[in-house]
Formats: structure tokens, sequence, C-alpha cells
């Protein structure tokens, strides 16, 4: 039976006080009692799942079929982001997107006047990137080496779950922005009322993929107490292509059913179908850095 207290240090707050949560994949999960956030421990050896085929096929089991065409359908979503942003006259400068991919988001920024950056761990996809002219550094944030407050606006679009460390990640974005700049965050939600419903059934939980699942309350509480103020806090949907639908659900739950029937919404006139999705087990979230270290 599994020790309810396990003397573990939350990756986050540093609290010592964490739960087991569940079994997953062969992967174990703590909550944190303090700041909520709840995280795979042990880390796994190797994150290396982000090569080729995670861009392009998902063939083991992670990641897209092919990411550029099932972001298509996230475009009116992504200038949404821009558009709240801008609301907070924020509307030009420097932005840096973490775990850019191949740029797709950065275009679309690019077009609303920014001046773009990227960072990205795979180098498949970030020379993908680079190919088409963008400015992409491939590695972790932390390894980038940029000059201090050199941002106006980081934006985080379903990463932060990705990361190993999310308190290093964070600590570096605060560093590279400046005073009066913004962090941009989407991010699966571990507090809400779907991911709750089902517990360790949750869709996005995704060992090795995802390792760390935040909720508003764990973002801003640690955030807070760090030289940020939350500004927006809201939940946006998605829109999806059938394909990336049905390969989520086979990584759910493993029925061969879903592979085939996104192999088949892959091809052709297929491929273009798409529909919105908001289970709101998703939140957004904007926060202004006020220190100016």
């Amino acid at each position: 039976m599994e020790n309810d207290m396990e003397k573990i240090n939350c990756p986050l707050c540093d609290n010592t006080f964490v739960n087991f949560f569940s079994n997953k994949k062969n992967y174990k999960l703590y909550k944190c009692q303090k700041c909520k956030l709840l995280f795979v421990y042990p880390l796994p050896i190797s994150l290396d799942v982000y090569d080729k085929t995670y861009f392009s096929g998902a063939d083991k089991g992670f990641g897209y079929v092919d990411y550029d065409l099932d972001k298509q359908p996230m475009i009116p979503v992504f200038k949404k982001y821009l558009e709240i942003i801008s609301s907070l006259g924020i509307k030009k400068g420097k932005l840096l997107d973490v775990g850019c991919a191949t740029g797709f988001f950065m275009n679309i920024a690019k077009d609303f006047g920014f001046e773009v950056y990227g960072v990205e761990m795979s180098d498949f996809a970030a020379q993908k990137g680079r190919d088409a002219g963008l400015n992409i550094i491939t590695g972790p944030l932390e390894g980038s080496n940029y000059p201090d407050s050199h941002f106006d606006v980081i934006t985080m679009c379903d990463v932060l779950e990705h990361v190993s460390s999310p308190k290093d990640v964070l600590a570096e974005a605060k560093r590279i922005l400046k005073k009066g700049g913004v962090l941009m965050v989407n991010t699966p939600d571990s507090e809400s009322l779907w991911s709750r419903l089902f517990g360790s059934r949750w869709h996005l939980i995704l060992p090795p993929e995802h390792l760390h699942y935040f909720s508003p309350f764990t973002l801003n509480y640690y955030l807070s107490n760090h030289g940020f103020k939350t500004m927006i806090n809201t939940k946006i949907g998605k829109l999806f292509t059938f394909q990336y639908i049905f390969i989520m659900l086979y990584k759910w739950q493993g029925l061969k059913i879903w592979q085939t029937m996104s192999s088949f919404f892959s091809k052709g006139y297929f491929s273009r179908f798409f529909i919105p999705i908001n289970l709101y087990d998703n939140f957004f979230m904007i926060l202004k850095k006020t220190d100016e270290q």
C-alpha cells in the first residue's frame, strides 16, 4: 500500500508534505498539500520524447499526427490570446514563445506586429521554424541566455505541463521579462470539474509527456509570491481536427478503433474537419511582472 504522506519535496514550492495521487503508465503522481501542484515523481530518466515522430506521426503514442495541420483550427484561438494581450496595452515589442515548436504561434504574433523569438526543445521542430526564417533557439529556456529584462511578452501555450522543472522555467521567464511585461500561460487545470470527476483517468494525465499539473490557484499562489500580479484568469476553448481528437482518445483509452479513425481523418478532404471543444479543464492566465528583478 502506498504511503500517502511520503516525504517528497514539491518541485514548485518545496513543501515536504505531499499525498500519493495515483499510478499512471508505471509513473507515480503526487499532489502537494500546500500549492496543490500535481506532479510525476520521480521524473523520467530521459525526457527525449520530442523527436520527429512527436510532431509528425505520433508513432510512439505521443504528440501530433501533423503538428502544423493540427494547429490550423487554433488560429482564431491564438488570435484571441493576442487580442487579450493587446487589451492590456501591450501591442508591440519583443515576444518570446516558449515551446514554440515549428513557430506556428510566432507567425501569428508576427502578423500582430510583435518582434518574435522562440525557444524549443525539439531540434527537428526548431529547425523547421528556422528554415522558414524564424528566430528559434533549440534547447530549454534556462539555457537560452537571453539578456535580463529583454522581452515585453513571454508566452507558454500548453508548455508548462511538459517541463522538468517549472520553478526554474518560471524563474528564468521572470529574469528575462521587462518590469511591466506579461507572462501568458495556457495549461491543463488540475482542479477543474472534469479532472476531479475522472481523477487518475483524466485524459490530460499523460506521463511522460505531461509531468506537472497546475491549477489557477497553484500558478497564482507561486507567482504572486515571486514578483507577478494576475491580470487575466479565464478559460478559453480550443478547436481541434478530428484526427487530433481521435489520437487523443487513443492515447487516453488505448483502443485501436480511435487510431484507425485518426488515420482516416488525416487524409485529404476529411483532414479539414474540426470542431470547437471546451471541457473547461484548461486555464488561460496572464500575469504582469511587478518586480525589477
